[in-house]
């Protein structure tokens, strides 16, 4: 009895261990993110064209058009311009959102 007792404690302070690392990860996560969107409306301001938009991301301005297209990045200014914003989300969002590799069985 008291060895499960003992091993219950155990089981307890890990958890306890984890949720704190855990709670740290995102917080330091969630601060990576604002200052990148800070660094990049610092840089740029609010809205940008898409040249620029295609600079920031390192894609082509046909990427860019697709990406307003399927709401990856927002549009402003009556589409003629990019939320800086948005690009910041998107940036700091995880990578499994995009295309899978095709992979040749032949």
């Amino acid at each position: 009895m008291e060895m499960s007792l003992q091993r219950m404690a155990d089981l307890e302070r890990r958890v306890l261990a984890l949720e704190e690392r855990t709670r740290r990860s995102l917080w330091t996560q969630e601060a990576a993110q604002a200052s990148k969107e800070e660094e990049l409306l610092g840089r740029y301001g609010e809205y940008v064209d898409k040249t620029v938009t295609a600079k920031i991301l390192g894609v082509t301005r046909a990427t860019v058009y697709a990406m307003l297209a399927d709401g990856r990045i927002e549009g402003a200014c009556a589409g003629r311009r990019v939320s800086v914003r948005s690009i910041a989300h998107y940036m700091a969002a995880p990578k499994s959102r995009g295309r899978q590799r095709k992979v040749c069985t032949a």
